[in-house]
């Protein structure tokens, strides 16, 4: 009898597993059939931001209008921030010195563009009578939404140097050759004491010479470069090859207006994206991880933008990978959100998510 009751409770408990599954699988595939697109939020007015993040008040830019693109801009080309020339350095250190340099009204400054990534990423916005506020991470509108953020940023530091030309640089910490300095701290965000790269509030184990930890949680490692060389292989093949042959796996769960927060994020979004914001980011500071490893002021660094343009570059190639699903998702949820941005002359300008997934018309 004994031996019957706990087979029969096993049972039960299977049964129950099971229901509770099948809730959640049919509550999810409800959410996905009726759900509506993220629609573009009004800046600053739905602004409810406990951190101070909203941006500055009157919008003294045009009526905000819809994103077209500009085909007439010539095609950027974006390089390995090891590989820079003098020039490219010179240019690069310019423009965030004219960006730091902007009034604190002025909503194309670099502490307002990292209130505007704060706003987004941090639970800041609400919409009327809406129950829960906008988030962008942990789900499929992270990787869209930061590649439009860093669209606008490149463009307001082109406005800034007068050169149409200008590209961000990215941070190639995939790269595991030990022949080249791929894989640490940009030298030119980090020896010189009086550059504008420059941040405060990073982690004293991240400084070069030493070595990216694609699966840091932050703080040092006692890991030899060799042993992190074949870490970080691992994670790359991992998270981006093995692990995300799918839309849902690399992008993560859907997401729709009035959604609680995220459902779960991509292979990609937490690791190595998000090690790499940990490991930056200062542990000992006041607020733990800043800048680098805080939603509210990682964008404060000016090496978070180096670091998206390699998060960019890299869903770029995860697309040319063999299988044919490693294409963006195909709901309209996802495909037809909006989100408003501050261009290069400071007015605000909507963006639908289709556009964001055109490269030829991002230039």
């Amino acid at each position: 009898m004994g031996k019957f009751q706990e087979t029969g409770s096993r049972r039960e408990l299977t049964c129950c597993k099971l229901g509770a599954l099948v809730l959640i699988v049919s509550q999810m595939l409800m959410r996905i059939t009726s759900g509506t697109p993220v629609p573009a939020p009004i800046l600053p007015d739905n602004c409810t931001s406990e951190e101070g993040c909203c941006m500055p008040q009157p919008y003294t830019g045009k009526p905000a209008r819809d994103f077209e693109g500009d085909l007439a801009l010539p095609i950027r080309i974006r390089r390995p921030v090891h590989k820079l020339n003098e020039s490219e350095i010179a240019r690069l250190e310019r423009g965030y010195k004219l960006l730091r340099e902007l009034p604190d009204l002025d909503p194309r400054s670099l502490s307002n563009q990292a209130n505007l990534h704060c706003l987004y990423c941090d639970n800041g916005i609400y919409y009327n009578n809406m129950t829960w506020p906008l988030e962008i991470h942990n789900h499929w509108l992270f990787l869209p939404w930061h590649r439009m953020f860093l669209y606008f940023h490149e463009r307001i530091l082109a406005k800034l140097l007068d050169d149409d030309t200008f590209a961000l640089p990215y941070w190639n910490w995939d790269n595991q050759s030990s022949s080249e300095e791929a894989n640490i701290l940009p030298r030119i965000y980090s020896t010189n004491e009086t550059s504008y790269l420059r941040d405060l509030n990073r982690n004293k184990c991240a400084q070069p010479p030493n070595l990216v930890h694609l699966n840091s949680i932050g703080g040092c490692t006692d890991k030899t470069a060799d042993e992190l060389r074949i870490e970080n292989t691992q994670v790359m093949y991992t998270q981006i090859v093995t692990g995300a042959p799918t839309p849902r796996l690399f992008f993560g769960e859907p997401y729709s207006y009035g959604d609680s927060g995220g459902y779960g994020p991509g292979t990609f979004e937490d690791n190595p994206h998000g090690t790499v914001h940990l490991w930056v980011g200062d542990p000992d500071a006041a607020t733990a991880f800043n800048d680098m490893g805080n939603f509210g002021r990682s964008a404060r660094d000016p090496v978070f933008y180096t670091h998206h343009s390699n998060i960019d570059r890299i869903w770029t190639i995860w697309k040319t990978l063999p299988g044919k699903q490693r294409t963006e998702p195909t709901h309209a949820d996802f495909l037809d959100s909006r989100f408003t941005y501050y261009d290069e002359n400071a007015d605000q300008v909507i963006v639908n998510l289709s556009q964001i997934i055109n490269t030829p018309l991002l230039r």
